[in-house]
């Protein structure tokens, strides 16, 4: 190839802040470093006008127009077919643009790459690629058939067409844990060449300096970030309230904070919390912005990670997480990505499962508390050669050249 010139389409991009916009901008970063000519279609607005390579792309729905004919369309989408948003109204404006660049660009081998959710940046992806004949990477952030949770009525029936149709016409299909790669392949065997796994990672230039903690006789628990959608955090917090109530841990030696907004099923009801807030050991806060989110974490003697409803995904701030250096008490499923990251990770941890016996759970979270000593403990070379965002890219870039036939 002589010009590498990469059209990427992701709704979420930096500076806003949704976790979903730091993947498409690591590889936007790291393949810029590599020589490629990058360009970004997204919905998130900018504060800076010096960024030509990024473009707006206003979203109706998102702009508060919710109205009209594809708005109708996309509530009838979200109640009956998949509970992912459509966004047909910006999915327009997205070919519009991304037609007017490729229009420009039409003698050069340009790669689409479009990371979703939302359904709509793959919507857009397939039409611009199908119009102008470039190659199309379809880079799945989150499964569309994804078992569990809330469902549309024919959810069952129509996700895994959805998903399908995606997946065959893509020229290329990155899947961001091995668990979602190794259900499709199964799934669809024939696709098995066209399906590769490229996990979530971290930027190294996103440098993270866990602090030497000061000696205090009450140590902090601390989960940061929403708790919705199955991520229930009740199995932990009745299990301290068990191991305070019957003085395995004192109450004055553990503090739970819940950083960010909650759903009423993930968390105990109100008497629990009243009787744990009077002994002083579980706090509830507002969320932060995520540098005051870290900041706190890093003034934690342990993270909590809240992942139960899920044997496919990984949480992106487990990356997060592990370069923080501090013990992570996770409640996952057994044998989930969560899980085989954290025993080759190197950082000490301890992991809880849905349906397990209340004493097992007691050993293990008291097991945890017993262990937090204040000492840093450090992520090894697995973890950076795995998840590394540079050399992430440079897969990428081996795969983009793939398509090209380089």
């Amino acid at each position: 190839m002589s010009r590498r010139i990469l059209l990427i389409i992701a709704y979420h991009f930096p500076p806003d802040n949704a976790i979903g916009g730091l993947r498409p901008h690591r590889f936007f970063k790291y393949l810029k470093r590599l020589g490629y000519e990058c360009h970004v279609l997204t919905a998130a607005p900018r504060k800076d006008v010096d960024a030509p390579d990024i473009e707006y792309i206003p979203d109706p729905l998102r702009e508060g127009k919710k109205q009209g004919l594809a708005w109708q369309a996309e509530r009838m989408i979200w109640k009956f077919l998949v509970r992912g948003q459509a966004l047909l109204s910006w999915t327009d404006a997205l070919f519009a643009a991304g037609s007017a660049f490729l229009e420009a660009h039409k003698d050069d081998a340009v790669t689409i790459l479009s990371s979703a959710p939302p359904l709509g940046v793959h919507i857009a992806a397939r039409r611009l690629s199908k119009a102008f004949g470039c190659p199309w990477i379809a880079d799945f952030r989150d499964p569309i058939d994804s078992p569990g949770g809330d469902r549309a009525v024919f959810q069952d029936f129509a996700a895994p067409r959805v998903e399908r149709h995606f997946l065959n016409r893509a020229g290329l299909v990155l899947a961001n844990t091995d668990a979602m790669r190794d259900r499709w392949v199964t799934l669809y065997p024939e696709l098995r060449d066209k399906i590769h796994l490229m996990w979530n990672g971290f930027d190294p230039e996103d440098a993270i300096v866990p602090p030497a903690l000061p000696a205090r006789e009450q140590k902090l628990l601390i989960h940061t970030g929403e708790l919705y959608g199955g991520r229930d955090i009740r199995p932990v917090l009745y299990s301290i309230g068990r191991l305070t109530a019957s003085g395995k841990v004192p109450a004055s030696s553990i503090q739970v904070m819940q950083v960010g907004p909650t759903e009423p099923g993930e968390i105990p009801d109100a008497a629990f919390l009243a009787a744990a807030g009077a002994q002083a050991w579980l706090e509830f806060r507002d969320a932060v912005p995520s540098a005051q989110a870290r900041a706190m974490a890093l003034n934690s003697d342990g993270l909590l990670l809240i992942q139960p409803h899920t044997a496919v995904q990984v949480p992106g701030k487990l990356f997060e997480y592990l370069r923080m250096g501090r013990p992570i008490l996770a409640y996952v499923i057994p044998d989930s990505p969560v899980e085989r990251i954290l025993a080759q990770a190197g950082v000490p941890y301890e992991c809880i499962y849905p349906g397990q016996a209340e004493a097992e759970i007691d050993a293990r979270v008291g097991r945890f508390i017993a262990r937090l000593d204040g000492r840093v403990c450090q992520a090894g070379a697995w973890f950076e050669e795995t998840f590394e965002a540079s050399r992430q890219a440079a897969a990428l870039d081996r795969l983009i050249r793939s398509l090209h036939g380089a």
